[in-house]
């Protein structure tokens, strides 16, 4: 337990309890403070979590998940429900920018890691926590942001001699278009050394056969896993396929602008 929070520069941690009852607890707690818009208190329960030893990917996979799934949906049944949503969007990227200042800086000669949201997906959350899952991992983190082309990518990869790359699709695409994109850019990333990892809810949108090849994860902790793997074998991921019910760990939300699925199948990322 943090005694003295404001010593370490972490003064929101002060305004809430260090302490759950359960995970569920937890879930319910993101959820209300997200959806009344209190940036403070989600701050201090993002920071109490993590020094409480919750690891990056299970906060993203699970309480900010959780909370914006069901934040997504709210515009289904009145209109207010776009201002909660941007707003508790606004708050998810603050806090998780604030956690990422609290890891270490990246070790020299580490590895690097660049990616984005697909040339047309809005999302800004899911890139946003990939970026700070693979800094968590030991990579030198390049968020590129929403709305990349992947020409941008492969020249944002060569430049920086990138180790691994990442894309989340999320926003609605044509389908065939998207896979015949992503197997190009794997294609062409891999000809440079650079490994792809793709994650998103439009994945399933997508026959698995247009998909071989392809890395693909379905959570904040498969793609944790996969580059901490990559850095101990000093290899490529194996290929995966998406989950059952997921289509990949670096998606984006039901609404119009955000709503469920980090990189697997929970968290909003608005623009």
């Amino acid at each position: 337990m943090v005694v003295r929070p404001d010593l370490l520069g972490l003064d929101d941690l002060s305004t809430v309890s260090q302490t759950f009852a359960s995970q569920a607890d937890v879930e319910q707690q993101v959820y209300a403070a997200l959806e009344a818009g209190h940036a403070q208190r989600v701050r201090a329960m993002m920071q109490s979590l993590y020094l409480g030893g919750w690891t990056l990917s299970s906060i993203f996979d699970g309480p900010i998940r959780a909370a914006m799934t069901k934040i997504g949906a709210l515009w289904l049944h009145a209109e207010w429900g776009l201002v909660v949503e941007h707003r508790a969007t606004t708050i998810a990227i603050q806090s998780i920018s604030q956690l990422r200042m609290l890891l270490p800086s990246p070790t020299p000669g580490a590895p690097v890691a660049v990616g984005s949201a697909g040339e047309t997906d809005v999302y800004m959350l899911p890139s946003l926590m990939a970026s700070v899952v693979l800094a968590d991992a030991g990579y030198a983190d390049v968020n590129l942001g929403p709305m990349t082309p992947p020409s941008v990518l492969r020249n944002a990869a060569g430049f920086y001699k990138a180790r691994l790359s990442w894309v989340s699709v999320s926003s609605p695409t044509e389908p065939t278009r998207l896979a015949a994109d992503l197997q190009q850019l794997h294609s062409d990333l891999r000809a440079v050394g650079t490994t792809l990892i793709v994650g998103g809810r439009m994945l399933r949108s997508i026959p698995a056969s247009q998909l071989t090849g392809l890395n693909i994860v379905n959570t904040m902790a498969e793609l944790h896993a996969y580059a901490k793997g990559m850095l101990k074998a000093g290899e490529a991921a194996p290929q995966r396929e998406p989950g059952p019910t997921g289509g990949g760990g670096l998606a984006g939300g039901s609404g119009p602008v955000g709503g469920p699925n980090p990189m697997g199948d929970g968290v909003s990322g608005a623009a």
